[in-house]
């Protein structure tokens, strides 16, 4: 597949979600611009959270979309395709382990979290204008922040460092496959494989909402994004404000 995109290196930012959407803002670059770098003083997760990476080690990019094609309220399909993309890329490079999306965000394998995915959405009116896709990838570190949640990273899952430059490429076409798929509307096999890809989907997990700890059964994601939880024989929707997932 021919593609067409353009790579922004930068030794030190704050964020490349940041940079990229000042750009989009000053000179609106165009779709499949890369944004990535090697260290983030300010590196974002989903909400208060922070994504922590050493210098040189991983790869840490935005990627900007302009999915104009859209209904602002499938704008979750993004997120899909980027998950999707991500656990292709991964499989392709280290096929002997099994990549899973936990929703809303994250990229596990096992019981690790080994990449996060961060968007920010431009809607204007009706339209959806622009998707800036923030991702962090654990690639070559090995040593983490003890504080960290269940990090791990593709060296230590293969014993072996990745060819960082090798790996964003590969990264990029993988995106762009599914992202391709969107644009032709084939969202029949985004929602298949996206489930196929789901942890604990159509099984019993443990969650905690509104102060309490139940287990429930994980029946998949509507079209607005929110997580579907069967308990009691009903189907309940949460948000990612309003439920947290137990991995451990």
């Amino acid at each position: 597949m021919k593609l067409d995109y353009k790579i922004l290196h930068f030794e030190t930012t704050e964020s490349t979600n940041q940079i990229a959407e000042e750009e989009v803002f000053r000179n609106r670059p165009k779709e499949f611009t890369i944004f990535c770098t090697d260290f983030q003083i300010k590196g974002k997760g989903v909400g208060s959270n922070t994504w922590q990476s050493n210098r040189a080690e991983n790869l840490l990019l935005s990627i900007v979309l302009y999915p104009d094609f859209l209904s602002p309220a499938d704008q979750f399909m993004i997120n899909k395709v980027v998950s999707l993309g991500v656990c292709r890329c991964l499989g392709d490079f280290i096929p002997q382990s099994n990549f899973l999306v936990k929703w809303p965000n994250d990229i596990w394998v096992d019981s690790g979290k080994i990449a996060g995915i961060l968007s920010r959405n431009l809607i204007l009116g009706n339209q959806f204008d622009t998707c800036i896709v923030g991702i962090g990838l654990n690639v070559n570190q090995t040593v983490f922040n003890p504080d960290l949640p269940n990090p791990v990273s593709m060296a230590q899952i293969a014993g072996h460092p990745f060819d960082r430059n090798q790996l964003l490429d590969s990264l990029i076409r993988c995106i762009a496959i599914y992202y391709n798929l969107l644009k032709i509307t084939d969202l029949k096999t985004i929602d298949q494989q996206y489930l196929e890809r789901l942890l604990h989907f159509n099984s019993t997990a443990t969650f905690i909402a509104d102060g309490c700890q139940f287990e429930g059964i994980i029946r998949g994601i509507d079209q607005f994004g929110l997580l579907l939880v069967e308990m009691d024989k009903r189907i309940l929707k949460y948000d990612l404000k309003e439920i947290t997932l137990k991995t451990n």
